[in-house]
């Protein structure tokens, strides 16, 4: 049994209190936690400094845990839901890995926060947000354009601004499940934003058991060439991996437009403030974008 698979069997079989990880290296230790309607990973934590971040639904803090007489710091990385603790696992693999003589262990005792903030960012962009049409309408943009130029790539899985990128264009796919209306959402000022040629692929989808999954996916880009291993960790990256349930959930394509992004198209960037320079303070801007009445092309 690896690292992972331990994990995942402490997480469904512990009701309640701490269980060692055997399958890491005796001067790395680690355990698993059940406790207060949580579970999650901790490690020995000797540090003064106390921690305490949140987010969405998962929690890395601090805390003394007393076990067999003995009281000890621990930095807990933890999560409320029960229906994601098997990708919650996977985060948790890389939480508690020693890395190469020890290092990865050390970077996070050291810096947690920076860890924190690292892993955050992937998961308020992929694990929450993301659903299983929304990769498959990325991996079929990715299948088209791959079969015209092997150079493009794949940059959402490294939070990109765009989903998709090549040497002179940049691409954003964005889809639904709504069978009426064609408003998506755009999350920041430089989502339709580009130096390079810009275009936009909007797809409208259903579930339906005669639809392609995100696996068909990967063996229809694995086919014509794309690297396998690149893709997993493109995947994994995004919350989706190898084994889990959701890469087999299947949409079929009900409706799919490409959209040129010029000066025409309708869009919130610096160019629309004065001098190219957005207002003080703004930080981040989001707005829903009606698509239907804008020219496009079917494909």
């Amino acid at each position: 049994m690896n690292i992972l698979d331990e994990i995942r069997e402490y997480f469904a079989s512990t009701k309640r209190g701490v269980r060692e990880i055997v399958n890491v290296p005796k001067q790395f230790p680690a355990i698993v936690i059940r406790m207060n309607g949580e579970y999650g990973i901790a490690i020995p934590f000797d540090k003064e400094e106390d921690i305490y971040e949140k987010f969405a639904n998962a929690r890395l803090y601090s805390k003394e845990i007393y076990i067999d007489g003995i009281i000890r710091k621990y930095l807990i990385l933890s999560c409320f839901i029960e229906n994601v603790r098997n990708e919650f696992a996977t985060l948790c693999v890389q939480f508690i890995g020693p890395g190469e003589n020890g290092e990865d262990r050390s970077r996070i005792l050291n810096n947690p926060i920076e860890w924190w903030k690292h892993w955050k960012e992937l998961l308020g962009n992929s694990i929450y947000d993301k659903k299983a049409y929304s990769i498959i309408a990325e991996m079929l943009v990715l299948e088209h354009l791959y079969k015209m130029n092997k150079n493009v790539e794949w940059s959402a899985a490294n939070s990109g601004s765009h989903d998709i990128e090549s040497d002179n264009e940049s691409f954003e796919v964005k889809s639904t499940i709504k069978r009426y209306g064609s408003i998506i959402t755009i999350t920041g000022q430089h989502q339709l934003f580009s130096k390079k040629e810009l275009y936009l692929y909007f797809f409208r989808l259903e579930e339906s058991n005669t639809g392609l999954s995100v696996n068909d996916m990967k063996i229809k880009l694995t086919n014509l060439g794309y690297d396998e291993a690149k893709l997993e960790m493109q995947l994994l990256k995004q919350g989706y991996e190898l084994g889990s349930s959701i890469r087999e959930s299947k949409y079929k394509v009900l409706e799919k437009r490409k959209y040129l992004v010029d000066h025409n198209f309708p869009k919130i960037t610096k160019d629309s403030f004065k001098e190219g320079i957005f207002p003080k303070s703004v930080v981040r801007i989001t707005y829903s974008l009606d698509l239907d009445g804008i020219n496009y092309t079917v494909w």
